[in-house]
């Protein structure tokens, strides 16, 4: 079989997977395979926590990245120490994957404290909405990340 050939498979296949889980969830675990067989494999999953940006907020002191608060309707992440890299990863976007939903957030600020986990992506409230995450699962939820190709 031809390279095109396999090609054209492989997106059939992707077609036929999508139309099949259309309305339906799709696991943390059915998205790494998709974008591993996309030849996408540089993501991760994390645990995600939801946090306030603002003034005042529980987020505390401002971000890292800008020394600014900023709204809770922004897109925006605060990364484990690990992951924020010394500030390296300011201002980058990175797509955030729940189920069968996807949001691309910025990341302004660094989770650092005592009692952030070295694999955490704490999102702003506007990203748990987008995501569509269940009230029952506010608080805590696994997701999968990416830094965008």
């Amino acid at each position: 079989m031809t390279q095109p050939s396999i090609i054209v498979l492989i997106l059939f296949s992707l077609l036929i997977t999508n139309a099949k889980s259309r309305g339906k969830n799709v696991t943390p675990e059915q998205h790494v395979s998709k974008r591993l067989l996309l030849g996408l494999a540089n993501i991760t999953q994390a645990p995600m926590t939801i946090s306030s940006f603002e003034k005042g907020g529980d987020g505390g002191a401002p971000s890292a990245c800008d020394g600014k608060y900023h709204s809770n309707s922004e897109y925006i992440v605060a990364l484990s120490t690990k992951w924020y890299n010394h500030g390296q990863r300011c201002f980058d976007y990175i797509d955030i994957y729940y189920h069968d939903k996807s949001a691309k957030a910025m990341v302004i600020d660094e989770c650092g404290s005592k009692d952030c986990p070295d694999n955490i992506v704490v999102a702003s409230k506007a990203v748990w909405v987008f995501l569509q995450v269940p009230h029952s699962e506010w608080g805590e939820t696994i997701i999968t990340w990416s830094v965008p190709i």
